[in-house]
């Protein structure tokens, strides 16, 4: 009777603390890339499943359940050509997926505009944002739950460009990144239908927009993964439709990189047409099993001592 009650007491603990708490500001003060007299307002809502104008970012949180908890968390950026983010397809129904299998998932609201053409939003503003969510979860670990040598990125689309980032360009420092000791290289990175270059002819219009018009050959370089790739990189998850809009190309160029500095790489390739699937549905999309290949994946790896 007493284990019963402790069991259903425990279960009702966690659905408490799976709950929607407030958003956590990543930026408590000064968001830095913004003038200092930005005026940040709340994100405005495209349609139920994608916000756009989030220039304060945020994250939520998606605690697993400690009974079946892994000790790994994932961030995740959703998709949305820094111009919106596709949070809920692309972000809340992934952490619940991920939370099932005992990953806790952090839900990344960085910094987009639909409007355009405003540096705050631009590169490396981003990535700034996705760097501070990493150190976040680190510095929070025990808070979390969480192994901090187990912590990966997942992002889709423009959300996959960003994971790249975070995996290729983590020991850059970038202006107005704060000082810490805290390591924003994340233990594996995962993409979906990702864009990965910035360099015609594989380039897309969302890296193009937050490179700016006049983007020189050196920061399409900086932008491009495929570029960046070293020895040291994290290892990497790509899944992608053969016939996507958003070329295929954008993910074998990058597993060819990382097979060249010998850097573990598995890349899936679905001979179908198609962007934007997310989770993906059975009978429908060939790729809808990613996310179980990703879970083990993200088992194989092995911890950091």
């Amino acid at each position: 009777m007493i284990r019963s009650l402790l069991t259903l007491l425990s279960s009702v603990l966690y659905l408490a603390s799976s709950a929607q708490a407030d958003p956590i500001r990543l930026w408590p003060d000064k968001v830095p890339g913004f003038p200092d007299d930005y005026v940040h307002k709340a994100h405005s809502e495209v349609d139920p499943m994608r916000v756009t104008d989030t220039s304060r970012a945020t994250m939520k949180v998606f605690p697993a359940d400690p009974k079946t908890a892994t000790g790994h968390a994932l961030a995740i950026f959703p998709g949305g050509g820094y111009s919106i983010l596709a949070h809920k397809h692309e972000g809340e129904e992934v952490a619940k997926f991920f939370n099932s299998k005992g990953i806790t998932c952090f839900v990344v609201y960085y910094r987009v505009t639909i409007k355009g053409g405003q540096k705050g939003y631009q590169f490396p503003g981003p990535l700034l944002d996705a760097r501070q969510a990493i150190r976040h979860v680190r510095k929070n670990a025990t808070q979390y739950k969480i192994d901090p040598n187990k912590v990966g990125v997942l992002g889709f689309s423009a959300g996959g460009h960003l994971a790249s980032m975070c995996a290729t360009r983590y020991a850059d420092q970038l202006k107005g990144d704060p000082i810490s000791d805290i390591s924003v290289r994340p233990d594996f990175a995962a993409m979906i239908y990702p864009v990965i270059s910035a360099i015609a002819p594989y380039s897309h219009g969302c890296t193009r927009k937050i490179l700016g018009p006049n983007a020189t050959k050196e920061q399409k370089v900086a932008a491009s993964a495929e570029h960046l790739i070293t020895k040291d990189t994290p290892p990497l998850f790509l899944a992608h439709n053969q016939f996507d809009g958003v070329s295929s190309h954008n993910s074998t160029v990058l597993a060819q990189a990382a097979t060249k500095m010998k850097v573990p790489c598995e890349l899936h390739i679905y001979p179908q047409g198609g962007h934007g699937f997310g989770m993906g549905v059975k009978g429908k999309h060939l790729a809808a099993n990613w996310p179980n290949l990703l879970e083990q994946f993200i088992k194989r790896i092995p911890t950091k001592k």
